[in-house]
């Protein structure tokens, strides 16, 4: 697939769940460039941002990416190296590219996809009340794979600029080849060949509200103890690192009370 360096473009916020901030849909395909070859060294990356100039820090509980396998008809598996950022990954659009928070995703399982149709699927990645840093709110996000065994290709759904209905977007994605950053697009049209990774933000909800009566209490305490130990998945995982503990314990003690 060639590329082409596109200029920036925005698109206002449409209506959306009042939890959703930033939400890009898939109206365009996929672009799936990790592969056995080339899955240890680059990193794929893409940014938006939520409001502003002068809006308030969002504090962010989850990402959804939204992903696609093509040309193995056996499935695999590979750990996903991720990261949210203000802005840019690469630092050369909006945001500074800084890391608000890194998690690998151990395990992730690469459907089979069989001739030439590709295989669609979602990967939630829980943020432990990650903030933005206010302002126009940047965000950033990339990937980067571990342990890759599969035997086809991997990537993201993509969508052109009406594809946006939550959040403002930029028409490049970036790409790391090992050793330095750049941006690219699909082609030069602005709407229909922007590299645009279909994605969903949430806001923070009250996460340590395990059992969902509004407030963080001995009950939810009574569910997080049971869950203790490994847990990949499991909601009283509250920081998201695959295991229930003395983090998640202070996070859910921290929040103690009525849910604002």
């Amino acid at each position: 697939m060639k590329s082409f360096l596109a200029t920036l473009a925005i698109c206002a916020s449409a209506s959306a769940s009042a939890q959703v901030v930033f939400e890009t849909g898939n109206d365009n395909g996929f672009f799936a460039p990790f592969n056995a070859a080339n899955a240890a060294a680059v990193k794929y990356g893409d940014s938006g941002w939520l409001g502003g100039p002068a809006s308030p820090p969002v504090p962010l509980g989850q990402i959804t990416l939204r992903l696609a396998t093509f040309g193995s008809a056996t499935p695999g598996t590979t750990d996903i190296e991720f990261t949210l950022n203000n802005g840019d990954p690469s630092g050369l659009v909006f945001g500074n590219g800084a890391v608000l928070y890194s998690t690998v995703v151990t395990g992730v399982e690469l459907p089979a996809a069989f001739g030439t149709e590709a295989t669609f699927f979602d990967l939630v990645i829980p943020l432990p009340t990650v903030y933005t840093t206010g302002g126009y709110n940047n965000v950033g996000w990339s990937v980067k794979c571990r342990n890759y065994s599969y035997g086809g290709s991997f990537g993201f759904q993509v969508g052109t600029c009406t594809a946006q209905t939550t959040g403002y977007y930029t028409n490049n994605a970036s790409f790391f080849n090992g050793s330095s950053w750049s941006l690219f697009a699909f082609g030069p049209d602005t709407c229909l060949n922007i590299a645009q990774y279909s994605v969903m933000i949430e806001r923070a909800a009250c996460r340590a509200d395990l059992d969902g009566n509004g407030s963080v209490d001995g009950a939810d305490l009574g569910l997080l103890l049971g869950a203790w130990g490994p847990a990949a998945g499991n909601a009283a995982d509250l920081n998201g690192d695959g295991v229930v503990n003395g983090a998640d314990l202070g996070l859910l003690l921290g929040a103690w009370g009525t849910c604002p």
